[in-house]
């Protein structure tokens, strides 16, 4: 049994199958998710886990060198996203633009947040 990390096997796979430049979306529940990409679906209840949450656990594994947020988002997210991605470069995009980068990533892991915008594209980086 595994003793660290990720223990959600999907997301496991895909962190570690992940390349430099290779992008990953964290969505909140309304997102639409584009049909042609793997939806790895989180929602427990209303709300849970937030975006917040499931950032955390991604970024045990997962080194990030670009995180993508739409400009609608809120202040909030934002902040969130320079406290725990302070190295990494935040570009700011229309949900729409945020939608159509979606049907390029990898995966998109849905949470249960229910903010609205509380969606981002995280681009892989390079460990050294």
């Amino acid at each position: 049994m595994k003793k660290t990390g990720i223990f959600n096997s999907e997301i496991a796979r895909i962190i570690a199958s992940l390349g430099h430049k290779d992008m990953i979306a964290i969505v909140d529940m309304g997102f639409p998710i584009p049909r042609n990409v793997e939806k790895i679906d989180l929602v427990l209840d209303y709300g849970k886990p937030t975006f917040e949450e499931v950032l955390d656990v991604v970024l045990k594994e997962l080194e990030v060198e670009k995180i993508i947020i739409a400009e609608e988002s809120s202040k909030s997210l934002e902040e969130v996203c320079r406290q725990k991605l302070s190295f990494a470069h935040i570009e700011k995009v229309t949900h729409d633009e945020l939608k159509n980068i979606s049907s390029k990533v990898v995966a998109v892991i849905r949470t249960g947040d229910v903010t609205p915008y509380n969606n981002a594209i995280l681009v892989s980086g390079v460990i050294f």
